[in-house]
This record gives C-alpha cells, sequence and structure tokens, in this order.
C-alpha cells in the first residue's frame, strides 16, 4: 500500500493555509471572527450555523473577543448584536485580514455568498436552488 505524497510546494502552501485558519488562536475562533466581521452587525446563532461551530463555543469566543475590544455588543429587543469595533486601533487591518482569510475558506465564503442580507418580496416564489426567481 503506498501513500500519496503531496508535491514540496503544494505540501508548503497547505502547511500555509493551516497556519492561517489558526491565526486568532484555533481553526473555530479564526472562523468566527471571519464570518462575524464579514457580516459587519450579526448575531451568535447566526455566526454559529454560517461558521458551522457549535453555538455555546460562538458565544463564549464573541465575549472573549467583546472583552478584548475588538467587538462591540448593542442589544436589539431580546437579542444581541455583535459587530466589529470601529474604534479598535487596528479595526480596519483586522476587517482586510479577515476579508482576505475569507477568500481561501471555501465553505466559509460560499456560505457568507448564500446568506440573504435583505429582505424578499412577498410572495415571490422562490426557486429549488434556494435563490429568487427573477
Amino acid at each position: 500500500m503506498t501513500t500519496k505524497t503531496l508535491p514540496r510546494e503544494a505540501a508548503i502552501c497547505h502547511a500555509e493555509r493551516m497556519d492561517a485558519l489558526k491565526l486568532f488562536g484555533g481553526v473555530t475562533r479564526t472562523r468566527v471572527v471571519v464570518v462575524t466581521i464579514a457580516l459587519r452587525e450579526t448575531y451568535a446563532r447566526e455566526v454559529a450555523r454560517l461558521a458551522r461551530a457549535p453555538l455555546f463555543s460562538v458565544q463564549r469566543i464573541l465575549d472573549d473577543l467583546e472583552r478584548e475590544g475588538i467587538l462591540v455588543s448593542v442589544l436589539s429587543g431580546n437579542q444581541r448584536r455583535v459587530m466589529l469595533n470601529a474604534e479598535w486601533l487596528a479595526a480596519n487591518e483586522l476587517r482586510a485580514l479577515a476579508l482576505r482569510l475569507a477568500e481561501i475558506m471555501p465553505d466559509v465564503r460560499t456560505a457568507l455568498d448564500a446568506e440573504r442580507r435583505r429582505p424578499r418580496r412577498r410572495g415571490k416564489p422562490v426557486d429549488r436552488a434556494r435563490r429568487d426567481v427573477a
């Protein structure tokens, strides 16, 4: 039985990608940061669904990021909306980095692209691919 080995360049690229996925401490934490920043303003359950992470873990990560001053939250009814703290010293750089990381995470990118951020016209038919019919 032989094992398939990657060429040296592909192995280095793969290793760099895996390191990038742990940029904020772990894969889940990185995915939560990327999804939160890409959505601009969101809530924990939405982040958990798009990042494919347990809700409790996402809530804990969002609390930690808020305690560190990276995120801010606002109560909207009974929902806690979180967003990047625009007054944080490296907010613009973090936003650029997170959006760049979203490009190398194909599953996160497709989840974000499929997410509808504005209301649909009432009664408008929806096709099976879950896209609106023109």
